[in-house]
């Protein structure tokens, strides 16, 4: 978190610029998130969440002012839970929870994909066609290729100006890369088996049939313990180790498609 901050004051002009980007990626996979949470909770018979008003894209429905903000200035942030009451759930509650808990993880998927598929449609456009032809376009939209990297940061018009034919796609590939990338961490950074995460739902009922029982002091904590792991950057680096393997599986249709 320290090495994120410091680039606000090296270089607090490209820190603004990328936090917009940041901050846009993060809300579009956080809401997301938190919606299907809503809808396969109501699906599932529990109605605690429409009536709250959470059943909604709409982001100021979702934040939490403590986690919007750190979203701007340490690079994570959180949304607020989306409340649920287990014994309204029609049917195996334990099923039920592993539904809902597994919603926003595959909804955010979903976005990895849909915003991987439509930064390949606006990089076809984007580069002239005979960069597109030379390295194919499976290794322009890969995230390990230094284009995709410098378009993110905000560098890609001074790095690969001469490259870029359509500028005006530049902000388009960004955000959409951006929101690819945000969405797969948050998919992986869900799945890590620490409550309050969604991970603890998913083992608890497939390894442990749902028999462990925490309390609401032990979800604090572990919210606790999860922030601390975060800023330590600890939690990054176990994201990272999962998240380029998951990405390379995942951009495998595209790749095919794409050539």
């Amino acid at each position: 978190m320290l090495d994120y901050l410091s680039t606000l004051f090296a270089e607090p002009l490209a820190f603004f610029d990328q936090a917009i980007y940041r901050v846009a990626a993060v809300l579009i996979g956080l809401c997301c998130h938190e919606w299907a949470h809503a809808y396969a909770a109501y699906r599932c018979g529990d109605d605690t969440a429409k009536r709250m008003g959470r059943l909604s894209l709409n982001p100021l429905r979702h934040l939490d002012p403590v986690g919007t903000l750190l979203m701007f200035f340490a690079g994570f942030g959180y949304a607020k839970p989306v409340p649920v009451n287990p014994w309204n759930y029609k049917g195996d509650r334990r099923k039920c929870d592993l539904m809902v808990s597994l919603a926003g993880i595959t909804i955010n998927i979903l976005l990895f994909v849909l915003f991987t598929a439509l930064t390949a449609v606006c990089s076809a456009f984007m580069w002239y066609p005979e960069v597109v032809g030379e390295v194919g376009l499976s290794t322009v939209i890969s995230y390990r290729y230094n284009a995709i990297w410098s378009m993110i940061g905000g560098y890609g018009l001074s790095d690969f100006g001469q490259l870029i034919e359509r500028a005006w796609l530049v902000p388009f590939v960004r955000l959409s890369a951006y929101t690819a990338l945000v969405n797969l961490n948050l998919a992986v950074f869900n799945l890590i088996p620490l409550p309050p995460l969604d991970g603890y739902h998913v083992f608890n009922d497939i390894l442990f049939r749902g028999r462990i029982r925490l309390s609401e002091r032990a979800f604090n904590i572990g919210m606790i313990v999860v922030l601390i792991l975060a800023a330590q950057g600890i939690l990054g680096s176990i994201i990272s180790a999962v998240v380029y393997p998951a990405q390379d599986m995942l951009l495998m249709p595209i790749r095919l498609i794409w050539g």
